[in-house]
């Protein structure tokens, strides 16, 4: 699959304050001492699923996801609050098969001269209502992130975990590094991560922006990381 015309906000905020969304198994992971949590909508595109191939409906969706940094053990990953997704089956799958708290949402995205107006809004479901409206301007591209840098830190992870039965699983992640770009913020009204327990972090501006135009990905099945 590709991740597409992607747009990372980050917020920093108090460790503790994170820490307690955690699961146990998994430790918060910060940069400076502070925890992050990001918004980041894009748009999934070429979905091919092992076991199913090119699913038509499948191919090409939108997708907008909260998440924080977490390690287990020495392996730094994602932690997802929620997943957006402007299809169903992806929705049913990832809760079902992976556990992850998918989200089942109508979108209405606008772009032109990599201007993104970017909108979605919670579909009725056993999940927190919330919505989301971004604009952005891609702008011009970045030099590769360092190990080191904020932007390593933020951008550069290659698992991801979720828990099944009190179990702590995790999904291997290959990708180049990613292709970082600017990116000026013209609109921001979201009550996505608000939904996850974090009030008052979207009504003041992103601690980082960055945007991305395309990375090419392969996602490795769930392992048990707890054998």
């Amino acid at each position: 699959m590709s991740w597409t015309d992607l747009l990372f906000l980050h917020w920093s905020l108090d460790a503790d304050a994170v820490r307690a969304h955690i699961p146990a198994g998994l430790e918060l992971d910060t940069f400076d001492g502070k925890a992050w949590i990001a918004l980041v909508p894009f748009r999934m595109t070429d979905c091919v699923f092992k076991g199913f191939g090119w699913v038509p409906t499948l191919r090409n969706f939108y997708e907008c996801n909260v998440r924080t940094y977490v390690r287990h053990n020495d392996t730094p990953g994602v932690w997802f609050f929620s997943l957006d997704a402007q299809h169903l089956l992806p929705v049913v799958g990832g809760r079902a098969m992976w556990k992850l708290n998918y989200v089942y949402s109508r979108f209405d995205v606008d772009a032109e001269e990599r201007r993104f107006d970017y909108a979605l809004r919670r579909r009725k479901g056993p999940w927190t209502p919330g919505a989301t409206r971004i604009a952005w301007t891609e702008g011009d591209p970045r030099p590769t992130a360092t190990p080191g840098t904020l932007e390593h830190f933020l951008t550069e992870r290659y698992w991801l975990f979720t828990q099944k039965r009190g179990r702590t699983f995790g999904g291997r992640i290959h990708h180049d590094p990613w292709p970082l770009r600017d990116a000026t913020l013209h609109t921001l009204d979201d009550a996505l991560i608000e939904a996850e327990g974090f009030p008052g972090i979207a009504s003041r501006p992103p601690d980082s922006i960055l945007a991305s135009r395309r990375i090419d990905v392969i996602g490795e099945p769930l392992r048990n990381m707890d054998a």
